[in-house]
């Protein structure tokens, strides 16, 4: 069983990859820290707890982390446009009876991984400000991290937040320069791949039929991202980016992956943000990222409805 840390700023995809976790049997998550990103930190913390709470998990602590990026204020627009004013527009989530933990979310990354006999898998699913602090605060962990697997970036398809950056990138560029230069195992899951794992009308609609309550919120979840994504992209789909972190873990079939050297903009306002591949080795630089290069949606589609119709079963030990 893998032990992880979701590091996240829900964000309906971000909940979507915690009810995920939390119904696997492959993976034990030790706690959940959050960011500012997708909306504020106090929003995306009680977001966390909320879905958590509505899950039936009162047992993974959660621990509130940076609220606003290394070296530049919150990008003004948040992910508002698209995930709602509080990040988890939709459905009706009742505010958790759970507290956030005092520790910060930094703290118990570097005390999590300091106290662990076993490596730990890191999941960031926003920007990527709480890995970078970790890192650069106690540089000693990394020889503890086993992978940290990654939502952000965009290679070969155009950002969606300008056409070169990806949204997480843009927001904490100089974090994620510092992440992806760390050293650390590092899986790339970019938009060239999420883009194209989308649950289109017909498989919302399947979902929501299933009959319980996490399948039923998690279709109210996708309806209000998919209109988003219609005002905004021009589709009615819904592509799930942040869940593909989790469901790479659980079947390791559902993503393809080319190790490259990667690297992020940060010093040019036009390109900020930018995830910058060398797909044919040209620079000579050493690989230091897997970049995912296909997925199977299909399986995605079927991953994501099976699990959430199974029940939440504690991993506290």
């Amino acid at each position: 069983m893998r032990k992880v840390i979701m590091d996240c700023d829900p964000g309906h995809d971000d909940a979507i990859a915690l009810l995920l976790a939390t119904r696997s049997d492959e993976i034990n998550i030790l706690g959940v820290t959050t960011v500012a990103g997708n909306s504020e930190l106090t929003h995306t913390t009680n977001n966390a707890l909320r879905i958590l709470n509505y899950s039936g998990v009162s047992d993974i602590p959660v621990y509130a982390g940076c609220e606003k990026p290394m070296m530049r204020g919150l990008y003004r627009l948040t992910g508002a446009i698209i995930h709602g004013e509080d990040g988890l527009g939709g459905p009706n989530v009742p505010a958790p009876q759970q507290k956030a933990e005092q520790e910060h979310g930094v703290d118990f990354i570097i005390r999590a991984l300091r106290e662990s006999e076993e490596k730990i898998t890191l999941i960031p699913t926003g920007p990527l400000t709480n890995i970078a602090m970790a890192l650069i605060k106690a540089p000693y962990i990394k020889d503890k991290i086993e992978d940290i697997i990654i939502m952000g970036g965009a290679i070969i398809d155009p950002g969606n937040i300008t056409s070169a950056a990806e949204f997480n990138m843009y927001v904490d560029p100089e974090a994620a320069k510092i992440v992806m230069g760390s050293g650390c195992p590092i899986h790339l899951n970019t938009l060239d791949i999420s883009m194209k794992a989308v649950f289109y009308e017909d498989e919302i609609e399947v979902l929501g039929a299933c009959g319980n309550k996490i399948s039923q919120v998690v279709c109210e979840l996708l309806k209000f991202f998919a209109g988003t994504h219609v005002e905004h992209f021009g589709f009615y789909a819904c592509p799930i980016h942040d869940a593909l972190c989790v469901g790479m873990l659980i079947d390791p079939n559902l993503i393809e992956y080319k190790k490259v050297f990667c690297d992020v903009s940060v010093n040019d306002e036009l390109t900020r943000g930018e995830t910058v591949a060398d797909l044919w080795g040209i620079t000579g630089r050493e690989p230091n990222v897997y970049m995912s290069t296909k997925v199977d949606r299909e399986l995605f589609v079927r991953m994501i409805t099976d699990y959430m119709q199974r029940p939440y079963v504690s991993k506290t030990i």
